[in-house]
């Protein structure tokens, strides 16, 4: 089996650098195989074939078989490639039927193709002969081997393989004394020696004009040959002029009236007039015959192409001033013939042009275009909102941002400082700080850099310091707020007085990048056009049985070292997305082994192919960090790409600077360890000459200055009577050195210059940094690379090759369409992992964009509130509820909660949504929360009673009393040892009212000593959509909306999904019980059949006993 899926359909055979065959699949599909010989596998050289192939693969071409896949083939023990196979002949087994008009006009698509090819990919063919140019029946020309002998002629570990045709090469190729040229210049003269060998071997006089075609290609220098646009002038032009056949005679019949003038029209017989030549606009619709409309001077004629007859039936035509849209439409959408022909009434059968080649090309390019056009059409729907969106986001973020004058500053430590605010209207007010405070406020804080400047006019700013840190504390009163954890502090830069700004750089180019990526997709300069296709158009996909359906071997090992045990439906998800393709997607709802399962597919595809390349990507830093946490542990090569926020502590070591010091350290080591044998020798020999030099050699040998040097020689030399005499010739190291040589009759002059040699290279070594070409070595050397989303576009990778196999997306549900496209466009194949089940992404956090969005979209907002998000589902959502169930998985299997909590999350937010059923797995006691409760349950429901209505802030929800509840509640978990190694949530869905419980818990609880819990490190207070993608051991989840008009957000099922299964042992819900059992949903809201939302459904799910009224009932 050759890659394990494909068997031989024809004879291998072999020629020079490769072997080539047809081979098929298990659904008898047929395709083209090429094994490149001379490159090993493993070796560094098949790392470069992997990502110049990855290169390749980009060329999209009509005339350019696509490359299917590419890897290790143990059948042939050769890289195979596997091809799109085309159902054509070569140009060599197709001479014989080929016609001269149908060859120049094939010759010209290859033409188009490498100009193509050479403008957009700087790739070149290098290998041009009849033996790679393919021809089918309808006589379109094809391109096979593109490119590869170069790569085989630069890869090559048996430099004894003949890579190219020396028949059809250009000089350059193999002879050095001819200069070269451009790449592209090679195959211009290989194009030219191809049609020299056609009307040779076909036997027909070359006319005057095909041998001055062939003599400008083919000039030796390459220089002076032809560039692609005259040639594909040059080639038209003998098509249309010479008829080769004596005449192209087509027979044209008429279905009404014949008309001679229209005869001479199609003819381009004008008396004493301009010429014109028909214009012919193919209908792409298929069928038995060709239907088609011609343009002629005076003429819009509608027409039949009748294929067994060889026959032009007129159906009708009239003057063009009769349907002036209709031939303005066939001018701008017709094409001329390209080839001479001469159209006639009466002919014998064995003079009739068959136009039936000519006409069914033309038609599938308009059917491509019609497809592709259908396609584009629905990706640039989506990415017009996206950039209308992104351009508003950029028109105000500077409006938006951090400002503030301050008076003074203290230093907090090496790493803390604050300032002292002056109030002033021009500035951010006391709510922006706040607001400003809580984006970098755990958990899922914001990454923020600051400016501090003399001056508030950015123009007259010198060098201002930058540094970042987390504005952790405001105090009103004093008006001093304080940062934390800052990086490159210089307290000597800051001025005593002056002006502190958010630098809104950040956030301006993480917009731009996204509308870059957009900017890709919109021109095709992507890694995999079909992947893009298939994103927004994933009904396109065609599923195929596999027919796997379990892992031959499993790389990762649970606690005890045994191998992992995965279940059915995690094994699915790994196993579609090492062999479906391009894209595959996974659904895994909380707590389901997300990460586990993308470490599982990471080992499986560097175990298929180890030199494949893999993006780890996500929004969230700690997302991407927790996959490659695992991946060290297997000791699998990684980079970390991080911005402003350091990744983990372990993980600091493998970030791109990190590993180029330790390549440096590596380097010079070895250097060093070289070098030292080196040294040893020669002092041996020195010491044998005379033991007494051997104080001046070490002192020659240092890195110290000749001045200092040239000191301490001389006090050596004055204890040595022989040499004394040499301090006359200290004026200069070289001149000392070879006077020391000499009188001591040893080569000392050879020894230093090597030295030299090799102190430059330590130089050299330790000058390298991140700007250094030799980072492109070191990405192309490790295979996975993590990133966030945004990071991987960053401006100072824009020199690195990022070219992948594969990019797996975690939580793709999260990131917006145009946030996924950044990590994308780089992609071969994709693996998006996510819940779409949880929150949408947020489209905007301003509320200036808020609004014109809702006005732009005329979007109702009555039941929706600041809070709430604009229902626009992520690329993931739309692709899962849209993709093949063959292209899609979902884990089923919860180990992060307790079983109640597993099976009402299933219940109320899954399965009611058509998804399968997540089953709690087994887990041991010391799991679970193991508090001594006076309610045995890992969920607990205080009810606050109906006697309290919420109010409204700014259009956000406050419930004063169950805020009150929070301290108390804190209090008595603090009473538990076992908490002081617990990490509690306390998550609310307002803004309002979490202002409400800070507030309380700074009132209550910060100047009071606590004994298990660690509120500042343990202790995360926020709304629901900071704490998708984490968890705590406890949640405390306050509802705080009692007696309004509706529920509000908390029908939104995605939303309460997420706050109600962030716990992994304990979940405390706060909130009006009977209230919010009754209450009415919003309309638009997704009810069950009696009329209840999921809140509501996994409410009257929970058990009496669970329910409690006050928190003594609980502790």
């Amino acid at each position: 089996m050759i890659l394990n899926k494909y068997q031989t359909y024809t004879e291998i055979e072999n020629r020079g650098y490769s072997s080539t065959a047809r081979v098929q699949n298990e659904d008898e599909s047929i395709f083209f195989v090429k094994w490149l010989k001379g490159i090993k596998k493993n070796s560094q050289q098949s790392k470069i074939l992997n990502d110049k192939l990855r290169q390749l693969k980009k060329a999209i071409h009509p005339s350019l078989p696509q490359i299917i896949e590419y890897d290790w083939d143990e059948s042939q023990n050769a890289y195979c490639i596997v091809f799109e196979n085309k159902n054509a002949q070569t140009l060599e087994e197709k001479i014989r039927d080929l016609r001269p008009v149908y060859f120049l006009k094939g010759i010209e698509q290859i033409i188009g193709c490498l100009q193509q090819l050479q403008q957009k990919h700087r790739i070149s063919h290098g290998d041009l002969t009849p033996a790679n140019i393919l021809v089918d029946d309808s006589n379109d020309f094809y391109l096979i081997d593109f490119g590869i002998s170069d790569i085989a002629n630069t890869l090559s570990q048996e430099q004894e393989l003949e890579v190219f045709a020396r028949e059809f090469a250009a000089p350059e190729k193999w002879n050095r004394e001819i200069p070269k040229g451009f790449a592209h210049q090679s195959d211009i003269f290989s194009i030219g020696k191809v049609i020299e060998w056609y009307f040779e071997s076909k036997g027909i006089e070359e006319h005057n004009s095909i041998a001055e075609l062939v003599s400008n290609c083919c000039r030796q220098t390459p220089s002076e040959r032809p560039n692609y646009n005259s040639l594909i002038e040059s080639i038209s032009k003998v098509n249309s002029e010479i008829s080769f056949d004596n005449q192209n005679i087509v027979h044209i019949a008429f279905s009404d009236y014949s008309s001679s003038e229209l005869i001479d029209e199609l003819n381009n017989e004008y008396i004493g007039e301009e010429s014109f030549l028909p214009i012919f606009d193919v209908s792409p619709k298929t069928g038995g015959n060709v239907l088609l409309d011609i343009n002629t001077k005076s003429f819009s004629i509608h027409c039949l192409w009748i294929i067994e007859e060889q026959k032009l039936l007129i159906r009708n035509y009239s003057h063009k001033t009769e349907n002036e849209d209709k031939y303005s439409r066939v001018q701008r959408f017709g094409q001329k013939l390209g080839l001479p022909v001469v159209f006639k009434t009466d002919c014998y059968l064995n003079e009739k042009f068959n136009l039936t080649p000519v006409l069914q090309k033309i038609q599938k390019a308009k059917q491509h275009e019609g497809s592709y056009k259908s396609g584009k059409r629905e990706i640039s729907k989506e990415l017009q909102f996206f950039k209308d969106l992104l351009n508003q986001e950029l028109k105000v973020i500077e409006k938006n941002s951090l400002k503030l004058r301050f008076s003074s500053f203290d230093k907090k430590g090496n790493y803390g400082i604050s300032f002292k605010i002056q109030e002033n209207e021009k500035y951010s007010p006391n709510g922006f700080i706040f607001n400003h405070i809580d984006k970098a406020t755990p958990p899922n804080p914001e990454e923020f850099e600051y400016i501090i400047s003399e001056t508030a006019d950015k123009k007259q700013m010198k060098d201002p310091m930058r540094f970042s840190g987390i504005a952790f504390d405001f105090n009103t009163k004093e008006r001093i707020l304080k940062f934390k954890d800052c990086e490159r502090l210089d307290f000597d830069k800051i001025p005593k007085n002056g002006y502190i700004f958010q630098n809104t750089n950040k956030q301006e180019e993480e917009k731009k990048r996204q509308l870059e990526a957009i900017r890709k997709v919109e021109f095709n300069e992507v890694q995999n056009r079909d992947l893009i296709h298939y994103l927004f158009n994933p009904t396109d996909l065609q599923s195929k049985n596999l027919g796997i359906y379990e892992l031959e071997k499993v790389y990762q090992t649970d606690e005890k070292g045994n191998d992992f045990v995965y279940s059915y439906n995690q094994q699915q998800a790994i196993i579609n997305a090492i062999h479906r393709e391009p894209l595959t997607v996974i659904q895994g709802p909380p707590g389901t082994g997300k990460t586990t399962v993308i470490t599982e597919i990471v080992f499986q595809i560097l175990e298929k192919n180890s030199d494949a390349k893999i993006l780890i990507t996500s929004q969230t830093n700690d997302a991407v960090d927790n996959v490659l946490d695992n991946l060290l542990e297997k000791e699998i090569p990684i980079v970390r790409l991080s911005g402003v926020r350091k990744p983990k502590e372990n993980l600091r070591k493998h970030t791109l600077d990190r590993k180029i010091e330790g390549w440096k350290e590596e380097v010079k080591k070895k250097a060093k360890a070289n070098w030292k044998p080196q040294k040893d020798k020669f002092k041996k020999q020195l010491e044998k000459q005379n033991i007494l030099l051997l104080p001046i050699f070490e002192i020659l040998s240092s890195n110290k200055k000749w001045k200092i040097k040239k000191q301490q020689i001389e006090k050596q030399l004055e204890r040595i009577s022989q040499f004394r005499n040499l301090i006359n010739s200290l004026n200069y190291e070289s001149e000392f050195i070879s006077s020391l040589e000499s009188k001591a009759n040893i080569n000392l002059t050879e020894y230093f210059q090597k030295q030299q040699i090799y102190k430059d290279w330590l130089a050299a070594i330790s000058s390298l940094d991140e700007n250094s070409s030799i980072n492109q070595k070191l990405i192309d050397s490790i295979r996975v690379i993590g990133a966030t989303t945004n990071h991987i576009a960053s401006k100072k990778y824009a020199k690195y090759n990022f070219d992948f196999d594969y990019v797996i997306m975690d939580e793709s549900g999260k990131a917006t369409t145009a946030e996924a496209l950044i990590p994308l466009v780089l992609g071969n194949k994709a693996v998006l992992v996510g819940d779409h089940r949880q929150l949408r992404p947020m489209l905007t956090s301003n509320r200036d964009v808020e609004k014109w969005l809702r006005a732009e979209h005329k979007k109702e907002a009555e039941d929706l509130e600041w809070d709430d998000y604009f229902n626009r589902p992520s690329l993931f959502e739309q692709i899962i509820t849209r993709i093949d169930d063959d292209f899609k998985s979902q884990l089923d299997e919860c180990r992060r909660s307790s079983k109640e909590q597993v099976l009402l999350t299933s219940k109320c937010f899954y399965e009611q949504c058509g998804d399968e059923p997540i089953q709690p797995v087994d887990r041991p006691q010391e799991k679970e929360h193991n508090l001594d409760l006076k309610v045995d349950s890992s969920i607990i429901f205080l009810n606050t009673g109906n006697s309290y209505k919420s109010d409204e802030v700014n259009k956000s929800t406050r419930n004063k009393e169950s805020a009150k509840l929070i301290p108390e509640m804190l209090r008595q978990l603090d009473s538990f040892d076992k908490v002081k190694n617990y990490n509690i949530g306390v998550i609310t869905g307002y803004t309002a009212q979490l202002k409400e419980i800070r507030n309380n818990i700074r009132r209550q609880l910060y100047n009071k000593k606590f004994k298990n819990i660690d509120i500042h490190n343990r202790l995360a207070v926020s709304v629901v959509d900071k704490f998708q993608g984490l968890e705590k051991d406890i949640i405390i989840f306050d509802l705080a909306r009692s007696r309004q008009n509706t529920l509000g957000f908390l029908a939104n099922a995605n939303r309460i999904n997420v706050a109600l299964s962030r716990q992994k042992r304990l979940l405390i819900i706060i909130g009006n019980y009977d209230w919010l059992l009754q209450a009415e949903a919003p309309k638009s809201s997704i009810k069950d059949d009696n009329g209840k939302v999921a809140l509501q459904e996994y409410l009257r799910e929970i058990k009496k006993e669970w329910i409690v009224n006050s928190i003594e009932q609980i502790f």
